[in-house]
């Protein structure tokens, strides 16, 4: 059973925006795990800029935590962040374009790049330690879970939404969302960098409310995005539990049980789930290659699932007729499952460049004489049966695109 609830959110103050010459789309940043230490640099340049509660500058010991805190304390202050008064559930509707278009008006739209529209709702969802009800679909790692819950420890807030996935086979949840949209009014329109327009809206009724509630019940989540959120969201629900239970904590400790979700039908068809492309430097993988793979010329048009890249050359990628691989059935076809037990299965993680823009994967490649590996996406099909079934898909399997945006909302514990 899947419980969600209506929250008082925690967000900017548009008005306050406004009187310092400032919109959501210039204080708003991308989730944490994907703000290179470039943006992250020139983020922090802007004024209320939310990155700096979401990845404050990197210095020694908890400083930098330390210093979110201050920030926040001061926004809330200065009422540049204020808390609603009444719960609401919120819903958000971004309309985009893929391939992303620049803000420039003046650029032709290419053939090849399609609009889409993609809506879901943001809400705060009953934790599931034992994740019988919410499903993850990668691991975890340490340093990111520890880094997260000293970040949430200090400031008492969850920056950052877990964007979760519900099977919607009838569309019904789509539908009735998107009918929810034409019926209300926006609290805030706004367009981001990437030229994805922003629509949220607010939705008080408790009937309407009740209804989605309902829908849930026999439903389960699949975490999409942030699988470190949610983890860190199960340890500090603990932490409190193993703190001594002040009148004051009692708030934070009940409200713990719950964490920021923001949820999308899977049937969406505005919901992208792109390949994360590999690449790896030198020339020590390429007998690995040749072990497991035969290549073949590319006319670039032909639809494959693997390709390989070095030095100008694109080449299909065919395991080997004799090769028997260990497989699934259901994911037995995945490419980043095929790489992950051939080629890349003694390669440290760290040693590997994930990204999901098929130039940039190239280009890296390029710059350190390496090997680049082309992924067809999963489809959204094999992504959910293997995610029912309880599979684990090796790291950055999937990238749904766009991502959901940090500072838009957040969830204040205490």
């Amino acid at each position: 059973m899947v419980e969600i609830k209506e929250f008082c959110a925690l967000h900017y103050n548009i008005d306050k925006l406004k009187k310092q010459g400032l919109s959501l789309s210039e204080v708003i940043c991308p989730p944490y795990d994907v703000i290179s230490s470039e943006l992250q640099h020139k983020l922090l340049k802007q004024k209320y800029n939310f990155v700096n509660l979401e990845l404050p500058r990197a210095v020694k010991g908890k400083s930098k935590y330390i210093s979110a805190k201050q920030k926040l304390v001061s926004w809330k202050r200065n009422k540049i962040v204020v808390k609603d008064s009444i719960p609401a559930i919120y819903l958000l509707q971004e309309n985009f374009f893929y391939p992303p278009l620049p803000l420039d008006k003046n650029t032709s739209v290419k053939s090849s790049v399609k609009q889409y529209t993609r809506t879901g709702l943001f809400c705060i969802v009953k934790l599931d330690p034992e994740y019988k009800t919410i499903l993850p679909h990668e691991h975890t790692k340490p340093k990111p879970v520890e880094d997260r819950l000293e970040l949430i420890k200090t400031l008492k807030v969850q920056t950052s939404a877990v964007f979760c996935l519900v099977p919607d086979k009838d569309k019904k949840f789509l539908n009735w969302i998107q009918k929810i949209v034409s019926q209300l009014k926006p609290i805030v329109i706004f367009k981001d960098s990437a030229n994805t327009e922003h629509k949220i809206y607010k939705l008080v009724s408790k009937e309407k409310i009740d209804t989605i509630k309902k829908f849930f019940k026999n439903k389960k989540l699949i975490i999409a995005d942030g699988h470190h959120r949610y983890k860190t969201a199960l340890l500090y629900h603990k932490y409190l539990l193993d703190q001594k239970k002040t009148k004051s904590s009692q708030i934070e400790l009940l409200n713990s049980q719950y964490f920021m979700a923001y949820i999308c039908s899977l049937s969406d068809d505005g919901l992208l789930i792109l390949p994360t492309h590999r690449a790896v430097a030198g020339k020590f993988i390429e007998d690995s290659i040749h072990q497991y793979f035969d290549l073949h010329d590319w006319d670039g048009k032909e639809l494959v699932k693997l390709v390989l890249y070095h030095k100008g050359e694109f080449k299909v990628m065919r395991i080997k007729h004799k090769l028997k691989l260990n497989l699934p059935p259901l994911i037995k076809d995945t490419p980043s499952v095929i790489l992950n037990e051939t080629v890349l299965k003694n390669v440290p993680k760290e040693q590997i460049f994930y990204h999901y823009d098929m130039k940039e994967t190239i280009s890296w490649a390029d710059k350190y004489q390496g090997y680049a590996f082309l992924l067809e996406p999963i489809s959204k099909e094999v992504f959910q049966q293997a995610v029912l079934n309880s599979y684990i898909f090796p790291p950055k399997t999937t990238y749904f695109y766009p991502k959901i945006m940090a500072g838009e909302l957040f969830f204040d514990f205490s």
